[in-house]
């Protein structure tokens, strides 16, 4: 072998060895495995097959289950989708849900997800349903259903799945 053959290879080596001792970019699992958008997901549904029926036209605007918006937070909801099956999601900064307030004129529904809380072997999130309205120039959120998701591990899928979706309200 010549002596620039041996170099080259050499320096090949050198490289090869460097940039495996350096970690690999992992691969993020998909946007729709985050576990608030699991949570969040599942709570419209559960809130659509059970509310839906309902005509809250009353407290404001009609609730549009099809269409839900989501107060953002830049900690919980960042990055996730905004749309699963038929059903859209849109996340609204503070500026945006009083400028809404201001153009519809009449209370709407708005959700919030809380922090994963862990509760032993399970997780829990909480969702709450907010009515926004703007009065006296100050933005009011009030409180009027929630939905607690608990998660649990699967061993067999290697993943959290939804245990349950419990529904409560006001």
């Amino acid at each position: 072998m010549t002596l620039h053959r041996r170099f080259l290879l050499s320096v090949a080596a050198v490289f090869l060895s460097a940039y495996a001792a350096f970690p690999q970019e992992s691969v993020s699992p998909p946007k729709e495995e985050n576990l608030y958008f699991k949570a969040l997901s599942a709570s419209i549904i559960e809130i659509e097959k059970s509310w839906s029926h309902q005509d809250n036209r009353d407290l404001g605007v009609r609730t549009d289950y099809h269409h839900m918006l989501v107060e953002r937070d830049l900690t919980i909801t960042k990055d996730l989708p905004e749309q699963f099956g038929d059903h859209r999601v849109e996340y609204l900064e503070t500026q945006d849900v009083v400028a809404k307030c201001k153009q519809l004129r009449k209370p709407f529904a708005i959700l919030k997800i809380f922090p994963i809380k862990n509760e032993g072997p399970r997780l829990e999130i909480t969702i709450n349903v907010y009515w926004a309205s703007y009065k006296k120039g100050h933005l009011e959120l009030a409180l009027s259903d929630w939905s607690e998701v608990e998660l649990t591990y699967d061993c067999e899928k290697q993943g959290f799945i939804i245990s349950k979706v419990k529904l409560g309200g006001i």
